[in-house]
């Protein structure tokens, strides 16, 4: 059975940040928040306390007509969860191409706070008088691709 209203799956692996701002001039613990209309999900905070943390985190989204446009969001996991920078990421591009890796700007207040590094699937849903997408009930996951290219 198919649920009615939904392009696909989106897989949304941030892999790293690089030269986020600092606010506080501490340790900060980053992570990254996607929100793609009601869908609000989280990577780990980083283990990396830098500027230039890793999170190499997996995260999945259901894309629905009308949802291009993706909310990422960085906080610090400290104390206060403050926001370090956030910019809206248009999905025409691996909706279209069906993968894509990209550095991706965020700004605090208009002024740069660094970039994330993604790399983003997405897994389009058939129709069902098409038939049904096996990639779709259980897309792979990017991370065993990862490893297992790394053997």
């Amino acid at each position: 059975m198919t649920t009615p209203n939904i392009l696909g799956t989106l897989v949304a692996i941030p892999i790293k940040g690089r030269k986020l701002l600092n606010r506080t001039g501490s340790k900060q613990s980053p992570y990254v928040q996607l929100k793609l209309g009601e869908q609000k999900k989280r990577t780990k905070a980083s283990l990396i306390a830098s500027a230039d943390p890793e999170w190499d985190h997996e995260v999945r989204l259901e894309v629905h007509p009308g949802q291009l446009n993706m909310l990422v969001s960085v906080y610090d996991d400290g104390k206060k969860n403050e926001l370090i920078g956030e910019g809206n990421l248009l999905l025409h591009e691996v909706i279209d191409k069906g993968e894509l890796d990209v550095w991706f700007p965020i700004k605090l207040d208009g002024t740069s706070a660094g970039e994330i590094y993604f790399e983003l699937t997405f897994y389009a849903l058939v129709s069902a008088q098409e038939g049904r997408n096996p990639q779709l009930e259980n897309p792979p996951s990017l991370l065993h691709f990862r490893r297992l290219a790394c053997q």
